[in-house]
């Protein structure tokens, strides 16, 4: 195979932009390094010097021959600014000495809100990656440079993160910022969840306030005053590890619904990359570049609750699923939670089918299953004109058989005085579209497991 052909297959796999031209491939020493740069023409194995087997490559974009660029501005806040049918970005020409602020005073002139100017405003990444993340450019950091910086490191993110216009009044120090952190063990009193995270976070890193606590799936919200310390206290989380197993951290936006237009109706997108063969991936890439990245939700990192805390002060919106049924399931369960204190605590719910069964979506009329060749755009038109239907749900209280306890246990409530409690040892379930018992529950269990651990063998329908 030639390297040409192996580099057209890479931006297939990782869904890069451009033909095999536009970069060029090293072979990377993990030892000292040291890179060896491959010939695009020429047979991929017979050029690798370091590993044959398991070689080490890097994808980088080559630079641009050009002296002028032109980048894709976004109008970020100044959204509310614009008139309905207004584009949500314009394309400015920069060269190498353009700094961020130049960038922000010809993107509002172009935006008709010359105004305003860079004093008022400033320029942000967003990194529309597998997590959102953002960050605040100074006013005079070079755009070439932060690109080809970019370019360097990952051919992915230089491709996935644009620019955006944010108010200086409304800048990140200027009000609280939310770190969300999962994984955390279910049902623990405040203070272990305050003993574990400064243990973690030390108290140079402790945070103001807990805005949330969701004890039923380990979750809390933290909020800084301050937006330095909320960064190190996220990128300190990011990489800590509870019980063998890595904490969830996230930078959580904040949505402020007296800017949004009346009769708006914002929509909350959740992806599950998992369901149906990892199909989502091309669906988060295409709704993060359609919608503002900030909706459309991975369901990977923190599962719901991240996105339905930040709708929570939305009076009114829609929610868009694209997973199988048990996804659909898993968005309700979490709205149960965050709906007791929300403005909206039933939003109307669109499942795209990503799974295997859909039988939800079939029901609903949403179709058995998503295809590539439907078009993304054409997905949200549907979700604003739907029907809205109601969906039954049933509650299921089960209780221990006390003919069944076995000696064992009956001994140990006789030494603890159980017997004579009221202690209501009930599992309360709720249940959306079907439930399992016996055989039929061990089966799909099994099933649910071998699927989660090979997601890519599981999707036929």
């Amino acid at each position: 195979m030639s390297t040409y052909s192996a580099v057209k297959r890479c931006l297939k796999t990782f869904h890069l932009a451009g033909t095999p031209d536009f970069y060029n491939v090293y072979e990377v020493n993990d030892r000292d390094g040291r890179e060896n740069k491959l010939n695009a023409n020429a047979n991929f194995r017979s050029q690798l010097r370091f590993d044959v087997k398991q070689p080490s490559i890097v994808l980088r974009a080559k630079e641009p021959e050009e002296t002028v660029f032109s980048v894709k501005i976004y109008a970020g806040d100044l959204g509310y600014l614009l008139p309905p049918n207004a584009s949500d970005h314009e394309t400015v020409l920069i060269t190498t000495s353009t700094t961020s602020a130049d960038a922000v005073a010809a993107a509002l002139d172009k935006f008709g809100c010359g105004h305003l100017g860079p004093e008022d405003c400033y320029l942000s990444t967003v990194c529309t990656d597998r997590v959102v993340t953002e960050r605040r450019m100074s006013s005079h950091e070079l755009l070439v440079a932060l690109l080809s910086q970019l370019r360097h490191e990952s051919s992915r993110t230089a491709q996935l993160t644009r620019f955006e216009i944010r108010f200086t009044e409304d800048s990140p120090g200027s009000h609280t910022v939310s770190v969300f952190v999962g994984n955390l063990k279910e049902n623990l009193s405040q203070r272990l969840y305050e003993c574990i995270l400064l243990e973690k976070l030390g108290e140079s890193c402790r945070w103001d306030t807990i805005d949330a606590i969701y004890y039923e799936s380990g979750c809390l919200v933290l909020t800084y005053r301050s937006s330095e310390r909320a960064e190190r206290a996220y990128e300190l989380l990011k990489d800590s590890m509870l019980m063998d197993k890595p904490l969830t951290a996230l930078l959580l936006p904040r949505i402020h619904p007296r800017m949004l237009p009346e009769g708006v109706q914002p929509l909350l997108v959740f992806v599950n990359l998992k369901s149906g063969g990892c199909q989502g991936m091309d669906l988060i890439v295409a709704f993060r570049r359609l919608l503002n990245p900030f909706q459309v939700f991975n369901l990977d990192y923190g599962g719901p609750l991240p996105g339905l805390y930040c709708f929570r002060h939305l009076s009114s919106y829609k929610i868009l699923v694209c997973g199988g049924d048990g996804t659909v399931g898993w968005v309700l369960s979490c709205l149960d939670i965050v709906g007791q204190d929300a403005a909206c605590n039933s939003p109307a719910i669109a499942p795209l089918p990503l799974g295997t069964g859909n039988d939800l979506a079939r029901v609903l009329r949403w179709g058995s299953g998503y295809s590539s060749a439907e078009d993304p755009l054409a997905i949200l038109k549907d979700v604003v004109t739907a029907e809205e239907v109601q969906l039954d749900r049933w509650t299921f209280v089960v209780r221990p058989d006390e003919e069944f306890k076995d000696e064992t246990k009956l001994a140990l409530e006789l030494q603890t005085n159980a017997s004579n409690t009221n202690e209501d040892n009930s599992i309360m379930i709720i249940m959306n579209n079907y439930f399992g018992i016996g055989i039929d529950a061990d089966l799909s269990l099994d099933f649910h497991n071998a699927r989660s651990e090979n997601p890519s063998k599981f999707n036929s329908r």
